[in-house]
């Protein structure tokens, strides 16, 4: 075993990585003699770190090492935190130093733009924290910010970042991307604490090395210049998560980093059968930027991958639900089975069949589509549209997005509905009439009622904001049907320029709620005017049916995005929606980069499975326009056709 200098280890998917590290950590402890506290082993999850603590504690025990003495795993950001409390002085700081979260770091930095009279309806704290995050991820300070970044959001964002850093450090704090900008920062400007780092870390072990941005990668580079033992493993055939700052580059260029490199590559399977494999490798031998390596097994042939062409996505959802009924005959249990997709918001449709066949199920690092927080509170809004009484949905929503009401004012305005006799819908709406009496035959009220509404008008006058426009989307509304209920209330709440900062967070919320009006439109098709009301009786229901979703015995179907499942593995598994415009996403049209990314992330879901492998994609799907016809993803045109049998919801599909 190569122990000493570089050492880049290419492990295809299902390769058995993990244990390559472990093993590794064990051979340098036991046959090498290292001393534990000399190798350093690094993840990216607290979750991975976890594992691999256990599996070496495991192992050595095996082996018959006695001594609790163990090597340091943990994260990135883990131990870029160790780091800064032993150094804290270094930098300002007192070693208790507070680490913020996310939210944290965005009330700081509304405060900064609050005390520059700017805007933030117009520029989001959560934009300039996106920008800021992105900026320590590739080690640009303050003072070079403005020279990386350009456009109105990013200047101002150059403005706050100096001010953002110096109220950190007066108030004894980090940010969870200091954790590493920090870090580095000292490694690389402070030799003494550099050397130190090196004499004591002379083993460093790095997994899913392709996923590290710069910082990490500095961060390696740095504690490994000294002795050179670093091992990095990865394949960059499962390179992800470029949106999120993850540079390929750093894996594929490792050898022209480091001299001297001993390249290992694991390109036998152990997971999955050889049809599952022919398919992935022909998909991935399409991308131009890759090291070359084919993925092989010993693995018997295994079922041929079944490609599916459903009518609609509700077809789609049937036939899934059909073969996992099948399945299930079959004696195989929900647990080792998958759904995935490309969007979040391609789950509602799965999820309501699911619902429907009462098969349970989990939904793997997100929550379900309507219990999304913007789904929630566009559904809050038409529950107030079609019932004012429903105090819990106004209750939600009555500060979303936000309307400079404090606790007090929102108990304040309860007060005033309980002195008038009413609800806090029906003040809303009354107060709106009072002031608009052309409405006031439009809601049905007590004269009482409205006498005492109009006495406390001197106490409520003050919040006029929240009553126009609860009064204006309630009236308006009922000439409407639940599509343009929809358009209306993120038309007078701007409720998506709220949370609209750019991220990829919220290009999914965008798309949720693109999916709620494509359901909406359905609604609208069937039933006209009473499409509110059928609407939300039908959510009622499913909600119901959410509830009692749960058999307590923890066999429950996986649903979850492409990138959720990376790392897992399922005997059976179904990549829904495999058309140009979803997988490839529309987004990675333009650039080829993007486009090789798509591709990788096609291949990831593709080698989850171990035994069979489902692809489905729907002729036309539901849009607000209607039905729009589907283009077949270019990626199954790219799997031989040989190892694939071919089925559609007419029965003409070749």
């Amino acid at each position: 075993m190569c122990t000493e200098g570089p050492l880049l280890v290419f492990a295809g998917a299902g390769s058995g990585k993990t244990r390559v590290i472990t093993n590794r950590i064990a051979y340098l402890i036991i046959e090498k003699g290292i001393d534990p506290s000399n190798i350093l082993a690094v993840t990216f999850t607290k979750k991975a770190a976890g594992e691999m603590q256990e599996r070496v504690t495991t192992l050595l025990k095996d082996l018959g090492y006695n001594s609790d003495r163990i090597p340091t795993i943990g994260t990135f950001h883990s131990i870029g935190a160790m780091m800064l409390r032993q150094n804290a002085k270094e930098l300002g700081l007192i070693n208790n130093f507070s680490i913020y979260d996310s939210d944290d770091s965005e009330n700081m930095i509304k405060e900064i733009l609050l005390e520059r009279d700017i805007d933030i309806k117009q520029i989001k704290p959560q934009a300039i924290a996106y920008y800021i995050g992105a900026a320590k991820n590739e080690m640009i300070s303050p003072d070079r910010f403005k020279h990386h970044y350009g456009g109105y959001i990013e200047d101002i964002a150059a403005e706050i970042y100096p001010a953002y850093q110096k109220q950190l450090l007066a108030q004894n704090s980090v940010d969870f991307g200091d954790l590493l900008y920090l870090t580095v920062k000292l490694l690389d400007e402070n030799e003494k604490i550099r050397e130190k780092y090196q004499q004591k870390f002379k083993y460093i072990l790095i997994d899913e090395y392709q996923d590290t941005n710069f910082a990490q990668y500095k961060f390696a580079k740095l504690l490994s210049e000294n002795h050179h033992n670093i091992c990095v493993v990865g394949d960059d055939d499962q390179g992800i998560y470029a949106w999120r700052g993850a540079n390929i580059k750093n894996i594929q260029s490792f050898s022209e980093d480091f001299k001297d490199v001993t390249i290992v590559k694991l390109e036998q399977n152990y997971r999955s059968t050889k049809n599952v494999i022919k398919a992935a490798v022909q998909v991935i031998e399409q991308n131009n930027s890759r090291v070359e390596k084919v993925l092989w097994t010993d693995n018997n042939d295994g079922d041929s991958i079944t490609v599916y062409q459903a009518s609609d996505q509700e077809n789609e959802a049937e036939y899934i639900i059909e073969q996992i009924t099948y399945l299930q005959r079959l004696g195989v249990s929900l647990r080792d089975m998958a759904v995935l997709y490309r969007t979040n918001y391609q789950s509602r449709a799965i999820e309501e069949a699911l619902l429907k066949s009462g098969l349970p199920y989990k939904l793997v690092g997100g929550f379900r589509f309507y219990e999304r927080k913007e789904i929630k509170d566009i559904i809050s809004y038409l529950r107030f549209c079609f019932n004012i009484k429903d105090e819990l949905s106004i209750d939600r929503i009555i500060n979303i997005p936000p309307r400079k009401m404090g606790p007090r004012s929102v108990a304040k305005l309860h007060d005033l509905s309980k002195d008038a006799s009413c609800t806090l819908g029906e003040f809303l709406t009354i107060a709106y009439t009072v002031l608009n009496p052309e409405y006031q035959d439009r809601v049905s009220v007590r004269k009482n009622v409205l006498e005492k509404i109009t006495d406390l008008k001197p106490e409520w006058e003050k919040h006029m904001n929240i009553i126009n426009t609860f009064g204006l989307i309630y009236f308006l509304s009922k000439d409407l049907n639940i599509l343009e209920i929809i358009d209306l209330i993120l038309e007078k709440t701007k409720y998506i320029q709220w949370f609209d900062d750019r991220t990829e967070q919220s290009e999914m919320k965008k798309e949720n709620i693109v999916e709620l009006k494509n359901v909406a439109s359905t609604y609208v098709e069937r039933y006209g005017k009473k499409s509110l009301e059928m609407f939300l009786n039908e959510i009622n229901l499913i909600e119901q049916e959410q509830d009692k979703n749960q058999d307590g015995s923890g066999n429950y179907l996986n649903l979850m995005t492409l990138h959720s499942s990376k790392g897992l593995e399922f005997d059976y598994v179904f990549i829904v929606g495999m058309e140009e415009g979803l997988l490839p996403h529309s987004r990675s049209f333009l650039e080829e980069d993007d486009m090789e990314e798509e591709r990788r992330l096609c291949y990831v879901g593709i080698t989850r499975a171990k035994q069979k492998l489902f692809l489905t994609f729907a002729e036309k799907r539901q849009t607000r326009e209607g039905y729009t016809s589907q283009i077949p993803s270019r990626f199954l045109g790219e799997i031989p056709q040989e190892i694939c049998d071919y089925y559609s919801w007419n029965n003409d599909f070749i």
